[in-house]
């Protein structure tokens, strides 16, 4: 059984999903060092005890998918911001991530809509999302739902010295692809 939730988020659970999303996703992708690191996995739990979320982007929802009753992953929304903070009248999916033990099992397609639909109630026509370059299997995933890479929006960040390159997305919302 799935159901997605936006009300109090289990955030040991979050962090979890978020972190074992990483480490098999990108396994050989990013450095195994990061991925292995405690600092790493000390970093993405910080985040979520704080709910640093929360005041990194005021009015954005966070949906928490089910498995089974427990936690398994997540997708953070809400509008998009310019380099210099300033909205750009866009809505962006900050974050999706599920646990490893939940990918195959529908949570994510369960997700993703519900991610969508509160994008459109927002009132936002478009929305764009970052994912890492070399994560074929999320990538696959977002093109299947309807999202459309944009070359123009290929970048890289910095994460616990690594440098970790990102690819652009952008999907018009209330449209969803054939046969999904």
């Amino acid at each position: 059984m799935r159901q997605i939730t936006d009300t109090e988020v289990d955030v040991e659970a979050v962090a979890e999903a978020h972190v074992e999303g990483w480490r098999v996703g990108y396994r050989g992708r990013v450095p195994d060092e990061l991925l292995d690191s405690a600092e790493f996995r000390a970093s993405r739990y910080e985040v979520w005890r704080a709910a640093a979320w929360r005041e990194w982007r005021p009015g954005s929802t966070m949906y928490v998918v089910l498995l089974d009753g427990a936690v398994v992953g997540f997708g953070h929304v809400g509008e998009e911001y310019d380099d210099a903070e300033q909205p750009t009248g866009r809505g962006e999916l900050y974050g999706f991530y599920l646990h490893p033990r939940a990918w195959g099992s529908g949570a994510a397609d369960a997700l993703i809509g519900a991610c969508e639909a509160r994008l459109a109630e927002l009132g936002f026509d478009e929305a764009i999302l970052y994912v890492l370059r070399d994560n074929p299997r999320g990538r696959r995933f977002y093109e299947r739902s309807g999202w459309v890479y944009d070359p123009a929006g290929d970048g890289s960040f910095e994460m616990i010295g690594a440098t970790i390159a990102d690819v652009r997305y952008r999907r018009t919302l209330g449209q969803r692809p054939v046969g999904r």
